[in-house]
């Protein structure tokens, strides 16, 4: 399970090398926050601290899949959507709503989030189903 976790975590935080990169949603998400690429900074601690956030998800993803009424890829990846609709947009909207940010933030980490969620439902099919991983 652990090399689950880690591989899940991983891939998310790649995604979002892809995701935000300017040939998919890059452009629109620094216009979205207000700013031009030379005035996002990218530092390893912000890597650190994202990726630690996808490894506690994952860790707390793999345990919710222990339930016995999960069977395969389709309940992992409806998980995968509950967890995004009940928990991660509910914050990002309130975020946005009350912070007076762009809503277009809203729907392009939104996107990011579920994506990744979607990521750790494969992954985790792939070792319970597979024996991969």
């Amino acid at each position: 399970m652990i090399s689950s976790i880690f591989i899940s975590a991983f891939l998310a935080l790649a995604l979002g090398w892809v995701w935000y990169s300017p040939k998919m949603f890059g452009k629109v998400w620094l216009e979205a926050i207000g700013r031009s690429p030379g005035e996002v900074e990218e530092s390893l601690a912000r890597y650190i601290v994202t990726f630690v956030g996808w490894l506690v998800a994952a860790f707390v993803y793999g345990f919710l899949i222990s339930n016995p009424f999960l069977k395969g890829i389709k309940d992992y990846i409806l998980l995968s959507i509950a967890i995004w609709g009940a928990f991660m947009m509910p914050a990002k909207a309130h975020a946005i709503m009350w912070g007076n940010f762009n809503t277009k933030l809203l729907w392009i980490d939104g996107g990011y989030m579920l994506a990744g969620y979607l990521i750790f439902a494969f992954v985790f099919a792939l070792r319970l189903h597979a024996g991969i991983f």
